[in-house]
């Protein structure tokens, strides 16, 4: 059923990259794409590709040092995508490659994005390592890619794994999540899980789409924590950020970790990517994330999103 959503209530604004507000700033090189999923918030594949040029040179005016996430559809179809990640550790900032993995289950492009200097990477898998799962959320079978990806990235970058977890089709994902990274031994990694998000192209669930407690119960259950230990982090100042994230819950899943090694050990993320609200996008009036617009502004991201989720303005 279509949601009537006021899209006059949106907190929209733009910032010239001298007025940058935001600590992360996404980064959409390219809207090509090598896979079909059933859940994307960048359905649009006509908008041309990110030109290398004015890049470089807006990179450099943004005030501030944030994170810049390289992202698409899929980055790394853009023949520059190494180009943007240096641009971007040149200008000072830090830099995530967001991917589907695809192009990581070469051994050389891994190579070449840490030749670049590339510190961070985010790596969706859906389907963990279960064909039946992708093929069913993605739709595509290519989980032997996925796991070659996961081998040749293991313990070579800060890693972050996504997974949405959709219901009677995945909801073993986290425990076979964790199982996949004890077998790889990776010792430093965010496993985020987070439900579907009803923006863009997405599935429409025949039962109703999970909440956070239903992420929080499936955790607790396949970590064998209490869900007391996981809601105990709920709205404390993010490790990265520093403010709390009403959306979302971030904790280690080694009830021993020491909480002052923000950066390393096996966390876990739980996001709420619901929309139930009267302008339909998760989490509104987050100042923390960012995105370029194709005027060379910044804009807040969800927000941008939202107006530009048919792709008429992008």
């Amino acid at each position: 059923m279509t949601k009537v959503i006021d899209l006059a209530k949106l907190n929209y604004y733009e910032q010239e990259p001298e007025e940058n507000t935001f600590q992360d700033i996404f980064v959409d090189i390219t809207h090509r794409c090598n896979m079909e999923c059933k859940n994307c918030y960048l359905p649009t594949r006509t908008p041309p590709d990110m030109q290398l040029a004015k890049y470089k040179e807006f990179v450099k005016r943004i005030k501030g040092k944030c994170m810049m996430r390289i992202v698409g559809a899929e980055p790394t179809l853009h023949p520059h995508c190494i180009d943007f990640i240096k641009a971007s550790l040149d200008a000072g900032h830090m830099c995530i490659l967001i991917t589907n993995g695809l192009r990581l289950s070469s051994e050389n492009y891994v190579n070449k994005l840490q030749e670049a200097g590339l510190k961070h990477v985010y790596m969706s898998m859906n389907g963990v390592d279960k064909d039946d799962w992708y093929k069913e959320i993605d739709d595509m079978a290519c989980a032997k890619k996925k796991l070659k990806a996961l081998k040749n990235v293991a313990n070579k970058f800060s890693l972050d794994l996504g997974c949405i977890l959709v219901k009677g089709v995945n909801e073993n994902a986290p425990s076979r999540m964790m199982n996949l990274i004890k077998e790889n031994d990776i010792q430093n990694v965010t496993c985020r899980f987070k439900n579907v998000g009803q923006i863009g192209r997405y599935m429409e669930d025949e039962t109703e789409n999970m909440k956070l407690e239903d992420l929080v119960d499936l955790c607790a259950k396949q970590f064998n924590l209490p869900e007391k230990y996981i809601w105990d982090f709920y709205k404390v100042n993010h490790r990265y950020a520093g403010a709390p994230e009403v959306c979302g819950i971030e904790f280690p899943v080694d009830k021993e970790h020491d909480p002052k090694f923000r950066y390393q050990g096996r966390w876990v993320k739980l996001t709420n990517w619901s929309t139930d609200n009267e302008v339909g996008i998760p989490d509104p009036g987050s100042t923390r994330r960012g995105r370029i617009t194709p005027e060379w502004k910044i804009a807040p991201f969800y927000e941008h999103l939202k107006l530009n989720e048919d792709g008429s303005g992008y």
